[in-house]
């Protein structure tokens, strides 16, 4: 259910450019985008400033049913949504609206981006920025096949402007260079290669986006962008399978605070292994190691980043206790070990990220057999803390098929 975006180690807001009296880490606020499971619309909640309480009410954003959905950030740092529509394989994008002024929450209108050819139903759908700030979208269709779409880049046109050179009176007209929006907005759909159950996109350190997906038969791949404006499918490195034999049910990627792209993933076994690139931004992996071995087997998984950029990883095992997991030392590869700290009543999808103080928060959807799914928030109780609030946040008590958790970088203030 986490934001599939790119997880960057945060930087601090410098306080002089911040409104007087206030002290944020990063200019942000966290929203829950859903899926209301009783009429299949897309619902969000929203904390009510950086650093605030959550909203009262879910709010709908826009008309329609919606099967599945997955949310990221747009280059200018609003929420983004990618839907199915019922009964259809058409997906919609949608994004926040630049104007918001009011107390109500806006969102332009949703832009249809079409259907892979031959797709009826989508198991994964995956999102993440690029290079260039454009958002790129990512899927694997019930036939198991890969398939890719992005926002096509800005095109150069040459304008003719006239100017009066300094020293000068006498206008003259020159030729220049004019970045433009594209004709077309969105690329067609494209099939990378492989086959697929799922699939997760992450923006790395220098911009470039790497995949790691898992098959019908638990092996593991990864690839990655060859350069960082990838425009066709041999812009793609080669998947590669690293799962070294284990049989994977789930994965983490995140980029660490050196810089290099870690994944964090959990065997069949319910044990949470981990590599990562080494050096950075390079196509080359560590051995699989273990952060810490779990005595009670997990079944669920995530990962987030600290207010000093280090990682936190946080699981549920299968007696339904919570435990994190805290990286203290990138570069020595230092972990807290799992270290219990809450439970739930039943299972429970998870997922981390930080509020504006740079406190991490845990989501806690809890897995209802009918599908009205609650959801549950705790934080750390200061940035870089091991403690976390006991008492659990309700923002909602059923009725969710979906979540996905991000952070808005526009927020009300």
């Amino acid at each position: 259910m986490a934001n599939e975006d790119a997880h960057l180690p945060p930087q601090a807001v410098p306080h002089g450019q911040l409104p007087s009296g206030t002290s944020f880490f990063e200019l942000s606020r966290l929203m829950v985008v859903g899926i209301d499971n009783a009429k299949g619309q897309l619902i969000q909640k929203a904390q009510t400033s950086p650093n605030g309480p959550w909203a009262q009410d879910w709010t709908p954003i826009a008309p329609g049913a919606y099967m599945t959905m997955t949310a990221g950030v747009t280059k200018d740092g609003r929420v983004a949504i990618v839907a199915q529509q019922a009964g259809s394989p058409t997906l919609f994008f949608i994004a926040e609206d630049p104007n918001q002024a009011g107390p109500v929450e806006k969102w332009l209108a949703p832009v249809n981006i079409g259907a892979p050819p031959g797709a009826v139903v989508y198991q994964k759908l995956s999102m993440a920025r690029d290079a260039d700030g454009r958002v790129e979208i990512f899927l694997t269709d019930n036939l198991g096949r890969v398939w890719w779409i992005y926002q096509n880049p800005d095109v150069i046109v040459q304008v003719q402007k006239t100017i009066t050179p300094p020293g000068t009176t006498t206008p003259i007209v020159v030729t220049a260079d004019e970045l433009r929006p594209p004709a077309q907005p969105w690329s067609a759909w494209i099939q990378l290669t492989g086959q697929l159950v799922a699939i997760t996109a992450l923006r790395q350190a220098d911009g470039r986006i790497a995949l790691f997906g898992i098959n019908s038969a638990l092996h593991l791949y990864r690839c990655q962008q060859a350069k960082a404006e990838a425009l066709t499918v041999a812009d793609w490195t080669p998947w590669v399978q690293i799962d070294a034999g284990y049989p994977f049910t789930e994965m983490a990627p995140i980029v660490g605070p050196l810089g290099a792209t870690n994944l964090f993933a959990m065997t069949q076994q319910g044990q949470v292994l981990h590599t990562k690139q080494q050096p950075a931004g390079s196509d080359t992996w560590t051995a699989w190691a273990t952060p810490g071995y779990s005595r009670v087997p997990k079944y669920t998984l995530c990962a987030g980043i600290q207010g000093d950029g280090d990682i936190m990883l946080a699981a549920s095992d299968q007696q339904h206790v919570h435990s994190f997991n805290a990286q203290y030392d990138a570069a020595t590869q230092n972990w807290s070990g799992w270290r219990d700290f809450n439970f739930s009543v039943a299972n429970t999808r998870l997922s981390l990220d930080y509020n504006a103080d740079g406190r991490l928060a845990l989501f806690s959807m809890m897995i209802q057999n009918d599908g009205t799914n609650a959801l549950w928030t705790i934080n750390q109780m200061a940035m870089d803390s091991s403690e976390w609030e006991w008492t659990w946040t309700m923002l909602a008590a059923s009725n969710l098929k979906q979540v996905v958790v991000v952070r808005d970088l526009t927020p009300p203030v």
